[in-house]
């Protein structure tokens, strides 16, 4: 029996969603082409939806993404001018009707963000196979973890932006343009530089001081080289990204004690949260983070 989500709905929140397909660790079958048109629907569904991606990741069976979920529905003209444009101007909402409504609630929320990417993408890859396939091209539904806003979101950050390297496929993020990271070196642009500015750019700020985002692209490229200077070391600034952490795959929360445990008792007894034995998630010079593990979980890189 599947449990509930566990998912924040009346403050801002940091997700980061991931999910594999079907088989095997060894069946591989996202290519560029594949790579690509998963990118293509990503920026597509951010049209409609007012969850905002900051990193993404495309591997060649499996994906993941760091995105913000604010607080607040989008009024009624903010929702129809959304649904317009993914649409192609060629269906549309009345505002304030139920149909408005609904796509008002579901906007912000991850579940159905998820759904529709997943469900275009699996359309779209069944349709173009030399033999056309049908059914479900996903494991299980996706996985997600909370994030408390600061430290976790980065060491989140510059963990999924390494995955090809830590995987061999790559020496570097630079070389591989199907992550943000990289996409944003190759191109001089990050492919979701309006939602950085807003979201992650303000919680930089107060973290390490970053100003822009030259700066935030300076600050990742050392962090996945492993190179920081002292100063930096010293507040947090890097992280395990040279090897896979199985906290950022198996973990339902990763912040500090305070936040995983407020978090969980929105959804579990407060005794059992109370008492529940949390795993240490990283191992910085500054505050420490802490990671809720999940019971069961299928492995993701």
């Amino acid at each position: 029996m599947r449990q509930a989500r566990l998912k924040i709905d009346e403050q801002p929140t940091w997700y980061h969603c991931y999910n594999r397909i079907a088989g095997t660790r060894y069946d591989l079958p996202f290519g560029d082409i594949e790579k690509e048109q998963f990118v293509r629907l990503l920026r597509r569904v951010s049209i409609l939806y007012t969850v905002e991606v900051v990193a993404y990741q495309v591997m060649s069976n499996h994906f993941h993404l760091l995105v913000y979920a604010p607080a607040d529905e989008p009024d009624a003209d903010e929702m129809c001018r959304r649904f317009k444009a993914f649409h192609g101007g060629r269906r549309t909402l009345e505002p304030d009707s139920p149909t408005c409504r609904r796509w008002q609630a579901r906007s912000r929320d991850i579940s159905w963000f998820m759904r529709h990417l997943q469900q275009l993408f699996t359309g779209w890859y069944n349709r173009t196979r030399p033999v056309r396939r049908r059914g479900s091209l996903w494991a299980d539904r996706f996985k997600h973890t909370l994030l408390e806003s600061g430290l976790a979101v980065w060491a989140c950050w510059t963990y999924i932006e390494n995955n090809p390297v830590r995987a061999r496929m790559v020496e570097q993020v630079a070389d591989y343009r199907f992550c943000s990271h990289g996409y944003w070196l190759q191109s001089g642009r990050h492919p979701f530089s309006g939602n950085v500015r807003r979201t992650a750019l303000p919680m930089l700020w107060d973290l390490f001081g970053l100003q822009d985002l030259s700066e935030i692209r300076a600050a990742m490229g050392k962090a996945l080289a492993g190179k920081v200077d002292r100063e930096a070391d010293s507040a947090g600034f890097t992280f395990s990204v040279q090897r896979r952490v199985r906290h950022w795959t198996q973990g339902l929360v990763i912040g500090s004690q305070l936040y995983v445990r407020e978090s969980l008792s929105r959804h579990r007894r407060v005794a059992d949260v109370l008492h529940h034995r949390m795993d240490r998630a990283e191992s910085l010079s500054g505050p420490p983070l802490y990671s809720w593990r999940r019971l069961r979980s299928v492995e993701s890189g």
